[in-house]
């Protein structure tokens, strides 16, 4: 008993930790444009940082999901566009001594 109690406790402390970034609202007419994985990985005691760029959307951008793999503290910003525009740009920063490891998805 003290067992599952222990597993289900752990379970929802890395669930609730865990990162995945949305922007915008996914709607039923939604289309998905665009996927991608970036990976880069890990130096010790280093932030690891990259940009990524879309420009080619045929319509407005309506949602933007960004998955981490690696259930880190990782951390995902528009630095430019988005929701509404025709482009974005994210700036993804990895945890400190962790990988950078994201899915991004863009619906219009």
């Amino acid at each position: 008993m003290k067992t599952l109690i222990l597993v289900t406790f752990i379970s929802l402390v890395v669930f609730v930790t865990s990162e995945n970034h949305f922007f915008g609202v996914k709607t039923p007419d939604s289309k998905l444009i665009y996927r991608k994985r970036i990976f880069l990985e890990a130096f010790p005691f280093k932030k690891r940082v990259d940009y990524f760029e879309f420009s080619d959307s045929p319509a407005p951008i309506k949602a933007i999901f960004c998955y981490d793999y690696q259930n880190s503290e990782a951390s995902v910003n528009c630095t430019e566009g988005g929701v509404g525009y025709d482009h974005v740009t994210l700036r993804l920063k990895s945890q400190r001594s962790y990988r950078l490891d994201f899915a991004i998805e863009i619906y219009a």
